[in-house]
C-alpha cells in the first residue's frame, strides 16, 4: 500500500492515471535580486528624466518650435554678444592674431544699405575728408585701372601727417586694399590694410575697416597705440555708416 505522504515528502502525485510527479518544493525567492532590478529601473527612469531636463534647458526641446536658427552669412563668425552689437547698431572691435607676436586691428559695422549702394558710396575716395576722423585731404593724384593713388593729410593730435596711399579697388570683392607708396614724400613709417564690404541680405551689408600696418612714427608707448586703435577704428565705422545711410551726404566737419 501507498505510504501517505508526509511534510518532509519531495513529491506529491497528482490525481489522475499517467500524471508526472509535481514538486511541491517552495523555492524561496531571491530577494537580492528584485531590489537589484528595482533599482536599475529607478536609476534609468532618473537618468532620462535629467537628459530630458538637460536638452528642455538647452533648447533641443521644444513645444511644437524650432531651435533657433544659427545666423547664416558673415554674421555667424561672430560671437552672440557681438552681433547683438552689431544688430543694434554699434561698431564691433576686434584684434585678430596673424601670427607669432603678429597681428591688427579692424573694427566692424552693419550699414543700412545694399550692397551696391555702400561700395558706390564709398569708392568716392577724394571725398574721404568729409568724413573720416581728423582727415583734411583725400585728393585723387593719378588713377590707373583699379589702381588709385591717393594723397592725405590728418590733423593728428596736434600734428599734421602727411602721406600717399595706393589703392587697389576689387569691385568683384567689393573691397578696397591701400598701402603707403614710399615714393612720394610722408612723415610716417607704416600705413596699410584694406576696407570690406559683405552683403548680409538684400537691404544689409556689413563694413570692415582693418588696419594691417599703422606707424606714424612718433614714439608712443604700445599700450597707448593699443588705445588708439581701439578707439579710432570703431569712430571711422561709425562714420561710414552715418555717411552710406544718408545717401552720401553726412558729414563730421
Amino acid at each position: 500500500m501507498p505510504q501517505p505522504s508526509t511534510a518532509s515528502d519531495d513529491m506529491v502525485w497528482s490525481r489522475g492515471k499517467g500524471s508526472q510527479p509535481r514538486s511541491s518544493v517552495n523555492v524561496p525567492r531571491r530577494r537580492g535580486t528584485e531590489r537589484d532590478v528595482s533599482a536599475m529601473k529607478f536609476m534609468r527612469r532618473v537618468l532620462f528624466g535629467g537628459l530630458a531636463l538637460a536638452l528642455l534647458a538647452s533648447g533641443e526641446i521644444f513645444s511644437g518650435a524650432p531651435p533657433p536658427a544659427r545666423p547664416a552669412g558673415p554674421l555667424a563668425r561672430f560671437s552672440a554678444e557681438q552681433r547683438a552689437r552689431l544688430l543694434a547698431g554699434e561698431a564691433v572691435f576686434e584684434y585678430r592674431q596673424t601670427g607669432a607676436g603678429q597681428g591688427h586691428g579692424q573694427a566692424t559695422i552693419l550699414i543700412n544699405a545694399p550692397l551696391e549702394t555702400c561700395f558706390t558710396i564709398f569708392s568716392a575716395l577724394d571725398r574721404q575728408c568729409q568724413y573720416f576722423p581728423r582727415k583734411t585731404k583725400s585728393e585723387i593724384v593719378k588713377r590707373e585701372g583699379n589702381k588709385i593713388l591717393l594723397h592725405n593729410e590728418f590733423d593728428f593730435y596736434l600734428a599734421r601727417i602727411e602721406y600717399y596711399s595706393l589703392y587697389t579697388v576689387d569691385p568683384r570683392r567689393h573691397r578696397f586694399d591701400f598701402e603707403l607708396d614710399q615714393s612720394y614724400p610722408h612723415n610716417v613709417d607704416e600705413s596699410a590694410g584694406y576696407f570690406q564690404f559683405e552683403a548680409v541680405d538684400e537691404r544689409r551689408t556689413l563694413f570692415t575697416y582693418a588696419a594691417t600696418k599703422l606707424d606714424v612714427g612718433v614714439a608712443v608707448p604700445d599700450f597707448i597705440k593699443s588705445y588708439l586703435t581701439s578707439r579710432d577704428l570703431p569712430a571711422l565705422a561709425v562714420n561710414v555708416k552715418k555717411r552710406i545711410e544718408s545717401g552720401g551726404k553726412w558729414t563730421d566737419k
